[in-house]
């Protein structure tokens, strides 16, 4: 049903941000790709597991002896002379089954643990990949968006241009005003065509690297949805900096993971010295002869039942230089953790800082762009009235097209200001369910 309800938007060349977030969820491959290494990561807690289950094996041997062994016994045991005899047959054969049962095996309980561990490692990623997801695909829709925005500003001064040349070549037809007024209106009219083939290219490109971000084949036509016109500055709030909440932050739950099996490591490392016990049961029989034929119908059968232990006496001090290693690799991994940690703290003050004055400049160019209005309004008047030049009406329209482009960027800025803290703090999950 996603599916056929992103085919359909596709067709109408309209998406918003929750819908390419979703798209992107479902669709881009490095979802998979990590889905995947999950799945493997929870097959290796199976094959940890294996070592503590009863392994059964079987084994069947023909031999044709081509030339028996000759063995000698020395003069004086059973002759003066030393005898030399040939013991066995043309044709020996064998078979047998055997079950082993590890009983007692420290390293190999530990290894299931490390599994384990491993898992929930692979887990975190996938839900760290998803949120690097929805940040890319976020990030590169804002991106568009203001190219669209910029767009939609540059078409309105284009008409305005357009509309005030044909008044100018008029009224220079007639004498009424200067050629070099007619000029310059021109001028800023090309300059307007000139920036908006500009910007159309960009907004394709921009588009482009969503598509991408989307994991969308490039030649699906999209466009976007949403728009930040008339936007109330006072709908936003200002983020509260809650500070860092270490159990809401996915690479923080990663490094203690890691921290984990680190630990789990120096522990594996100082089992290896332990024994391990097993218990061993055997089934087999063997067959002779001195033809093929009859050798495989004569068989002598045997059992055995065993407790075996491994002991380990001397490694040439391996064991010993393993276990130093580990033992680093876990002091080494502490204090990583604890760098890791301070720089997700200021990662989430200056998310806070950078909000902050975005939402500051945000106001400041609210105002600015309400006060550019009026007083492109009021020149516009004053000059079909005849009371102002066009100089005066060109720098109140030019005032106003940067006050609105300002406005625009500053509203960006702040919105990807948010959608930074809500990464940095790993609150994501709630800038999605927050999109409409």
């Amino acid at each position: 049903m996603m599916i056929v309800s992103f085919q359909a938007r596709s067709q109408d060349q309209t998406l918003s941000l929750k819908s390419c977030i979703e798209y992107t969820l479902q669709h881009h491959p490095n979802g998979a790709i990590y889905k995947y290494s999950a799945q493997s990561a929870a097959q290796k807690v199976r094959e940890s597991k294996a070592a503590f289950l009863p392994s059964v094996s079987g084994s069947i041997g023909l031999d044709y002896n081509l030339k028996l062994q000759t063995n000698v016994i020395p003069a004086g045991s059973f002759s003066p002379t030393e005898t030399k005899l040939q013991l066995g047959n043309k044709f020996s054969n064998s078979a047998s089954i055997q079950a082993d049962q590890n009983i007692y095996d420290k390293s190999a309980a530990l290894g299931i643990k490390t599994s384990q561990v491993n898992k929930e490692v692979a887990e975190l990623t996938v839900s760290k990949e998803n949120e690097t997801l929805v940040f890319n695909t976020a990030t590169s829709y804002y991106q568009a968006l203001t190219y669209k925005e910029k767009g939609r500003l540059l078409k309105e001064s284009e008409k305005q241009y357009e509309a005030m040349v044909g008044i100018l070549k008029l009224r220079y037809e007639q004498g009424v005003v200067k050629k070099s007024e007619y000029d310059r209106a021109r001028v800023n009219y090309n300059n307007v065509q000139s920036e908006i083939l500009a910007n159309n290219s960009a907004y394709a490109l921009a588009i482009n690297t969503l598509k991408n971000h989307m994991g969308l084949d490039i030649d699906k036509p999209i466009t976007i949805a949403d728009s930040i016109n008339n936007v109330d500055v006072s709908q936003l709030s200002l983020q509260k900096n809650s500070g860092l909440i270490n159990n809401n932050l996915i690479d923080y739950q990663i490094d203690q993971k890691n921290l984990d099996l680190k630990s789990l490591d120096v522990r594996q490392k100082k089992a290896a010295f332990l024994p391990v016990l097993s218990l061993y049961a055997k089934y087999g029989g063997t067959a002779f002869g001195t033809e093929f034929v009859p050798a495989l119908t004569h068989w002598y059968d045997y059992s055995v039942v065993g407790l075996k232990a491994t002991i380990p006496l001397f490694s040439g001090f391996k064991k010993q230089s393993q276990l130093a290693q580990s033992e680093l690799n876990f002091k080494s991994q502490q204090l990583t953790n604890k760098l890791n940690l301070q720089t997700y703290a200021l990662n989430v003050e200056n998310a806070a800082t950078e909000i902050t004055s975005t939402y500051i400049n945000l106001k400041k160019n609210k105002e600015n762009l309400t006060l550019a209005k009026e007083m492109m309004d009021a020149s516009t008047v004053e000059y079909r009235e005849g009371t102002t030049t066009l100089s005066s009406l060109l720098d109140a329209d030019y005032s106003y097209k940067e006050a609105r482009t300002n406005y625009t960027t500053t509203l960006l800025d702040y919105l990807n200001a948010q959608l930074s803290y809500y990464k940095n703090t790993g609150t994501i999950t709630e800038f999605v369910n927050e999109l409409k």
